[in-house]
């Protein structure tokens, strides 16, 4: 007989790994580069990836939860204690760690930088913009680098 409360955990764990790892490469490889062809101009391909980033920072939380709550609960009940695991439970600390940070500190700041600059700001808020940028593109690659890591784990 299966253990069918290991297997929910099990597949809502996963879940929570391939919606994250999904999304990121559904943004990054399909939403971003059709926004910037197609819109009419940056400033509003930018302002479409920043609102599907915003959306999706909302699916991130559900997810970080999703995988600590699983994953304490697989390793305190059915003894998921080794080194495999524990790559799969470091790379998620560092996974929700590095979106975190993007999401309470880069993404606003980024978000006000862009109102500055549409506004008609000094060119220095767009190298700023530029380099928060950069931060959280690196981000999102280490992010998908540790998830796909964690799937691998899992």
């Amino acid at each position: 007989m299966p253990n069918w409360t290991f297997l929910a955990l099990h597949f809502f764990h996963t879940m929570a790994l391939v919606i994250w790892v999904g999304g990121m490469v559904t943004i990054g490889a399909i939403v971003a580069p059709v926004a910037f062809r197609e819109a009419p101009d940056r400033g509003v391909a930018g302002r479409i990836v920043g609102l599907s980033l915003q959306r999706f920072d909302l699916l991130v939380v559900v997810c970080i939860v999703s995988l600590v709550v699983t994953s304490g609960l697989m390793a305190q009940w059915y003894g998921r204690w080794s080194v495999w695991y524990a790559v799969q439970y470091a790379c998620i600390a560092l996974m929700s760690l590095s979106a975190l940070v993007s999401m309470t500190i880069v993404a606003p700041k980024m978000r006000s930088l862009r109102r500055r600059l549409e506004d008609g700001a000094m060119p220095t808020h767009g190298a700023e913009f530029d380099r928060l940028h950069q931060f959280a593109a690196l981000s999102m690659r280490f992010n998908l680098a540790c998830g796909t890591i964690a799937i691998l784990f899992s």
